[in-house]
């Protein structure tokens, strides 16, 4: 059976104790290593870049370049980063070994205390972790390209596929002014239904563009005031709800840890369906806030002509339209754009409905405190429910 050889450097100015280390090092069976020396900090990392060890064990005490040093130099290396590093202590330096492991050391390893079996178990659980980050950090950098690659063709692709749909639309515009009065009506009627599958083609296209950006490398979070989010969507959407006489009631928002560009097209969304999907009476709408530990729990209620339970699980699902008996034409994405950026928040989101008589969205974001304070909220709460 063939077994991987770990190559170690050992940095020691001392000779006899390199010797120990590789004696100890050396009494283990179930591996091999390759063992490479030295006595300065300075060659050391020199030795780094020539060897690429799988590990490296240096004494804090080198008269040239101490550990921490070496362990900031490593750090600061892109291609030597990963190198795990134990640092050899004396007794009683406990506040250089916290000193070492805050710097990004692996480990640390008191001398007086050191025994061959707890050298192996550091050396190779420091090799596994490094491993680990090392393979996780290669994910994220693919995870990142690939998100780059998808954004520049989503970008491309709305430009290629909405550039031919604008230039239909506007070649059926100028047929329907040319020969306006003599198309018989049924004529004009295929017209305008052109002219209305070009309109939902160029809306489809922007609303995959908005889904396929959502969750990717760039989406940062920050505070986000959710007041400034809602009157910022109202003011887009001032158009539509003045020509629906709509009324949009809203409580005080909390503020919340998120994407505020995402958290706009999660209210718009959510509000403009509300509208669109409203009943007989004019739209009623009702944006509110409650807390649960860490977390907010946001509503948006309205009196429209709500979803049949046998839906709801459905609902959220990309291009999923539900027959509610409505006439309003849409994509079937919105929803699905919702949920996706809930949960990019690691949030959840769910419906309450009741036919003709409205629907209620819920969605949970998290809160702005810092966990400690989120975690003494939740201690209050769960005592003031068993009290």
């Amino acid at each position: 059976m063939i077994t991987e050889v770990f190559k170690i450097l050992i940095i020691d100015d001392c000779a006899e104790d390199r010797e120990i280390y590789i004696r100890y090092l050396g009494q283990q069976s179930e591996r091999e290593f390759e063992i490479i020396e030295s006595e300065s900090g300075e060659e050391g990392l020199l030795l780094c870049k020539q060897e690429q060890p799988d590990c490296a064990i240096i004494d804090y005490q080198i008269p040239d370049l101490d550990g921490l040093e070496f362990i900031q130099a490593l750090a600061n290396d892109e291609e030597q980063r990963y190198i795990p590093v134990l640092m050899l202590t004396g007794q009683g330096n406990e506040g250089v070994a916290s000193e070492a492991l805050k710097g990004g050391a692996s480990d640390y390893l008191v001398k007086g205390k050191l025994t061959a079996e707890g050298l192996y178990r550091a050396v190779t659980q420091a090799i596994e972790k490094s491993n680990l980050l090392r393979t996780n950090d290669k994910q994220q950098r693919e995870i990142e390209r690939s998100y780059r690659e998808l954004e520049q063709f989503a970008h491309t692709a709305s430009h290629d596929l909405q550039a031919p749909i604008r230039r239909i639309s506007k070649f059926l515009e100028l047929i329907q002014m040319d020969l306006q009065e003599s198309l018989s009506e049924r004529s004009k009627d295929y017209l305008d239904r052109a002219l209305k599958g070009a309109a939902h083609m160029r809306r489809l296209i922007q609303d995959l563009l908005d889904y396929s950006l959502v969750g990717g490398a760039k989406n940062s979070m920050e505070s986000v005031c959710l007041e400034h989010v809602l009157k910022e969507v109202l003011s887009q959407l001032e158009v539509m709800v003045m020509s629906t006489n709509a009324t949009i009631e809203v409580d005080m928002l909390p503020k919340v840890l998120g994407n505020q560009t995402f958290l706009q097209q999660l209210f718009q969304n959510l509000i403009a369906n509300a509208i669109k999907f409203r009943g007989e009476q004019a739209p009623l709408i009702n944006v509110f806030a409650n807390r649960t530990g860490s977390k907010w729990t946001v509503t948006v209620k309205d009196n429209g002509i709500g979803i049949p339970n046998d839906a709801f699980d459905s609902i959220f699902g990309i291009f999923q339209r539900v027959d509610c008996g409505s006439q309003v034409e849409g994509t079937g994405i919105g929803l699905a754009l919702c949920k996706k950026i809930v949960e990019l928040h690691e949030g959840q989101i769910w419906v309450e409905s009741t036919v003709d008589e409205g629907t209620a969205f819920h969605f949970t974001l998290p809160s702005c405190l810092g966990q400690a304070d989120a975690k003494m909220l939740e201690t209050v709460a769960a005592a003031i429910e068993s009290s």
